[in-house]
């Protein structure tokens, strides 16, 4: 398959936008930007159209997806009665980077939540992604546009180094502002269960509604039966081997570590924090590699798919990156960190 490529970065031209909502209507998969990541769309109510995405990122069919809208009167299609907390954080926070789990409507195709009676819904904020479905009267199933497992796209690039050849079309509209997924939070329960950290963090959400649970898969356990994305498989790691180190680091330790590895010092990679640069500059490793600043955590999280993706195009074979606190951001930092690693954590010769 050729996949076509669609330019959007720099404005939105009508035509194209036309013909990017038709393809969508006759049931092909296109990736698309949104704030987040990019996502890999396509009608949610054409079962044969969702089919194609579980196709095209090789991606488990237990693993449900994410409904995309663009107007709050979409929700008539996908769900029943709302709950108040949903209707009060819809006010807050959309359109934005939070997804909201709620009981699906009868017309939602059980492909497409993974045979769940529970559908995810957000209303992405980006003018692409929003003219699309607003135009289009579309509402779009859509995980993110890559590889199933593997660092998601924060550019259209991205996309096309995992799904080239793969999908119908690749719509650019530059790189993401946010960096990573949304926030999960399932209203179907009370009180309701955050599933998934973003930079929507747990402490803005309960600002909102009051407590906010945390799901037993975000402690370590390991979900059944995921009930959203990233809940239930190793996620967002690159080809390399990833291990999880302190902030400033032992020199020593790090040395060690990579002896024991038997890595190559010139397809290793050091990940740190800008704050952190000096500590580590005598370390003979191939590639030290500034993640953004401790204290700027939100810029940090945006460059941290980005960079696992340019070890894979270096043919990076270990990556050594920093831990941070897990409060706030940091917590949704340490959770796609956590994953990516497999919870490969440097252990010290001296510590049992």
């Amino acid at each position: 398959m050729k996949t076509r490529h669609y330019d959007f970065h720099h404005g939105i031209p009508e035509a194209e936008l036309d013909e990017v909502i038709e393809a969508y209507r006759r049931g092909e998969c296109l990736a698309f930007p949104t704030e987040t990541v990019y996502g890999l769309g396509a009608d949610l109510f054409n079962e044969e159209a969702v089919a194609k995405i579980f196709q095209a990122k090789g991606r488990p069919g237990d693993n449900p997806l994410i409904a995309h809208i663009g107007e709050a009167e979409a929700l008539k299609e996908l769900t029943g009665p709302l709950p108040e907390k949903a209707l009060k954080l819809m006010e807050a926070f959309w359109p934005g980077p939070l997804t909201l789990v709620l009981d699906k409507g009868e017309r939602v195709p059980l492909v497409a939540t993974a045979g769940l009676s529970t559908i995810g819904v957000r209303m992405p904020d980006h003018p692409v992604i929003e003219s699309i479905l607003v135009k289009g009267k579309l509402i779009l199933a859509a995980p993110s546009a890559n590889l199933s497992g593997s660092p998601r796209p924060t550019e259209a690039a991205h996309v096309a180094w995992d799904l080239e050849g793969r999908i119908y079309g690749i719509i650019d509209g530059g790189p993401c502002q946010e960096g990573i997924e949304s926030t999960i939070l399932d209203m179907t329960c009370e009180p309701p269960v955050l599933l998934r950290p973003g930079t929507i963090t747990r402490e803005e959400l309960e600002e909102e509604i009051g407590q906010v649970e945390m799901d037993p898969s975000l402690l370590g356990e390991e979900a059944a039966i995921p009930r959203a994305p990233g809940m239930k498989y190793r996620h967002y790691a690159p080809k390399a081997r990833v291990t999880i180190i302190r902030g400033k680091e032992s020199l020593e330790a790090l040395k060690e570590e990579m002896e024991r590895l038997g890595s190559d010092e010139g397809r290793s990679a050091l990940v740190v924090f800008e704050e952190h640069l000096s500590h580590y500059k005598s370390l003979p490793i191939g590639y030290l590699m500034p993640l953004g600043g401790v204290s700027d955590l939100k810029h940090s999280i945006r460059n941290l798919y980005r960079i696992l993706r340019d070890c894979d195009i270096l043919e990076i074979t270990d990556i050594f990156i920093e831990e941070v606190p897990e409060t706030g951001l940091g917590f949704s930092y340490m959770n796609r960190l956590k994953k990516a690693a497999g919870q490969n954590f440097l252990k010290r010769s001296d510590e049992s």
